[in-house]
């Protein structure tokens, strides 16, 4: 992956949910400034006639600095042709890029897509943002499984229209760390909407720098059972659920990946999001993985562990899949292998070294 790789936002939420009020709002922020935003076409994003600078076919410029453009065809292809004129100067240049989905989108393929070639040398997801609206998101949530992953793949999850209820949505919120509980959690209203800084910042990840808060994904904080850390989240009444796995001492990399390879070999399409931070032999920092379904984004380092904790977390957001089954899997893998030196310490960094 390319050290200047351009952060993507992707901005996910139900039909009705708010997520378009809520880019528009960000439209007239100036620190929305130097963005690319990518919709399914203009008539859903409502900008205002004072802020469009320049248009044509394909995009429009706004006074703030922001570009907005359409997905013609794939969405790779939108953002290839995107990155092409940036370079050839056609359009100002952005630093980064949000993708509003359809209410009706499954959030994977989208993020899949940016862990594709010649995407992901390019481009890189920096945070999944899902809006649920107050009054009827909890509903929503029961009736429509696009509505239950949105929220499940979410690093960050902004509850709308919360001046819509006479109630607290403390209910919604605590409904909502049920099926995610690693998900940032902010409120909005029609006169109080958060700052895009606020969102886009809060454990933004920072690839330049070799570093990330990954202290977000892992906010669920396990508790000790059998030599394990053990935290089971799964009590809501869907089939979607999440779990946090950690290990004390270091792991081989062969039996991670062959773990994980086995995982979605049997249950790609239900393994809805993996994402940690691993203490591998012979590695001296840390290795982040991620996945979505049975796409893997190829691991990298970071340059040190956050809050100097050398420990393995994963987060697994699954449908239908309990922790029971996935610990099985990985203890089976590892008393059927028969490690050899070799497979330890000098050659686990080579053979991360050779996919970094």
């Amino acid at each position: 992956m390319a050290i200047s790789a351009t952060p993507v936002y992707l901005l996910t939420g139900f039909l009705g949910s708010g997520k378009t009020t809520l880019l528009n709002q960000w439209l007239k922020q100036p620190e929305f400034g130097d963005v690319a935003v990518i919709v399914n076409e203009f008539g859903t994003v409502g900008i205002d006639n004072d802020l469009i600078a320049r248009s044509d076919e394909d995009t429009i410029e706004l006074t703030t600095g922001c570009l907005c453009c359409t997905v013609r065809g794939s969405l790779v292809e939108t953002l290839m042709s995107l990155l092409a004129r940036r370079e050839r100067g056609d359009v100002r240049n952005f630093n980064s890029v949000v993708i509003e989905t359809t209410g009706l989108a499954d959030p994977a393929p989208v993020i899949q897509a940016l862990m594709t070639t010649p995407v992901s040398g390019h481009f890189r997801l920096a945070k999944v943002i899902t809006t649920v609206e107050a009054p009827q998101g909890l509903s929503t949530l029961d009736r429509y499984t696009e509505a239950l992953k949105q929220v499940a793949v979410a690093d960050d999850i902004v509850i709308t229209k919360n001046d819509l209820v006479s109630s607290e949505p403390g209910y919604v919120e605590a409904r909502l760390k049920t099926i995610n509980p690693g998900a940032s959690i902010h409120f909005a209203r029609l006169d109080d909407t958060p700052s895009v800084a606020s969102v886009l910042a809060s454990g933004q990840f920072d690839l330049s720098a070799r570093s990330s808060d990954v202290r977000d994904w892992l906010k669920a904080e396990p508790v000790e059972e059998h030599g394990h850390h053990h935290h089971d989240v799964n009590r809501h009444n869907s089939e979607i659920g999440s779990f946090v796995i950690s290990f004390d001492e270091p792991l081989v990399w062969q039996e991670v990946a062959a773990w994980l390879d086995a995982l979605v070999i049997a249950h790609g399409e239900d393994m809805l999001r993996v994402k940690g931070i691993l203490d591998i032999e012979g590695r001296d920092r840390p290795i982040v993985v991620q996945a979505v379904q049975k796409l893997f984004h190829p691991p990298f380092a970071l340059d040190a562990w956050p809050d100097g904790e050398r420990r393995s977390k994963l987060v697994f957001i699954t449908r239908a899949i309990k922790e029971e089954f996935v610990r099985e899997v990985f203890d089976i893998i590892r008393s059927a292998r028969r490690p050899l030196p070799e497979e330890h310490g000098d050659n686990n960094k080579e053979l991360i070294g050779a996919t970094l």
